[in-house]
C-alpha cells in the first residue's frame, strides 16, 4: 500500500510517517495509529480466496484491479476506514469472540470464498455498514454480503439464525434493515470462478458502466489505461 500526500506524492507507509505535509494534514500520533499495521506484505497463496465482500460488489472488473494493483489511499479514505472500523469494535466490544468477526470459508477446487461476520447474537445475523448518509433502503450489495455470509456458515448454525439484520451506522443515526434469508452460494461460486479465470488469464472481466464509474478507485486503470477487450 502507498499513500497520496496531500501534494499528490505517493509515499510508502514509512514516508508518510516522516512527510512534513502529512503531518501537517493530520498530527503525527493520529496519522501513526491511521497507519499501523499498513505496511503488511501480502504472502503468496496456493490459491486465491475472495472475500464474500468482493464478490457481491457490483463490478468484478474493479475487484480484479484491486487485486493486481496497488492500493493508494489519501489521507481522507483512511481516516473514513479507521473510523468505521472503530465503531465497529465500539459496539462489538461486548459480545463474546465467539459472537463476533466469525470467521467463514467455504473451499473449492481452484479456489477459496471466506469472510468475517460482523456479529451472530442469540439468533440473528447482523452486518454493520457505517455512512455519512443512511439510505432509505438497504444496498443490494450489502443485502447479498449478509446473505452470503448466512450461506457460508453451517446447516446446523443456519437453523438457529431467525433474522439477518444490515445495520447502517452514522455519526447521527442508527437505521436497521431486515433481509430475507437466501442461499447464494451458486452465485458467490460463480463470480469466484470468473474472478479466478481472469487472473489466470491476467485479462480483466467485463466492465460494468453505470454512474457509480466515476466515483471508482479504479477508473483510471478501467477507463484510461487499458483497451476494452470483448
Amino acid at each position: 500500500m502507498r499513500l497520496k500526500c496531500t501534494d499528490g506524492t505517493l509515499h510508502s507507509v514509512e514516508d508518510a510517517k516522516a512527510c512534513p505535509n502529512c503531518t501537517l494534514a493530520l498530527p503525527k500520533p493520529i496519522l501513526h495509529s491511521l497507519l499501523a499495521g499498513r505496511d503488511r506484505v501480502r504472502t503468496p497463496k496456493a490459491k486465491p480466496a475472495y472475500g464474500v465482500g468482493s464478490l457481491v460488489d457490483e463490478c468484478l472488473r474493479k475487484v480484479y484491479y484491486r487485486l493486481t494493483e496497488e492500493e493508494i489511499l489519501d489521507l481522507d479514505k483512511l481516516w473514513t476506514f479507521s473510523r468505521g472500523h472503530a465503531i465497529h469494535e465500539f459496539i462489538t466490544r461486548t459480545l463474546t469472540n465467539s459472537e463476533k468477526e466469525v470467521f467463514v470459508k467455504r473451499e473449492f477446487a481452484n479456489f477459496d470464498v471466506i469472510g468475517f461476520i460482523d456479529a451472530m447474537y442469540e439468533d440473528t445475523l447482523y452486518e454493520f455498514k457505517t455512512t455519512t448518509s443512511i439510505p432509505t433502503e438497504p444496498q443490494s450489495h450489502h443485502v447479498l454480503q449478509a446473505q452470503g455470509y448466512f450461506s457460508m456458515i453451517s446447516p446446523e448454525q443456519q437453523a438457529k439464525i431467525n433474522k439477518i439484520k444490515v445495520i447502517y451506522l452514522s455519526l447521527q443515526k442508527i437505521k436497521v434493515f431486515d433481509v430475507p434469508k437466501r442461499d447464494i452460494m451458486p452465485l458467490l461460486e460463480g463470480k469466484a470462478a470468473i474472478l479466478t479465470n481472469a487472473l489466470a488469464k491476467k485479462l480483466p472481466p467485463k466492465r460494468e458502466v453505470g454512474w457509480i464509474c466515476k466515483y471508482c478507485e479504479a477508473y483510471d486503470f478501467c477507463f484510461n489505461r487499458d483497451k476494452e477487450i470483448e
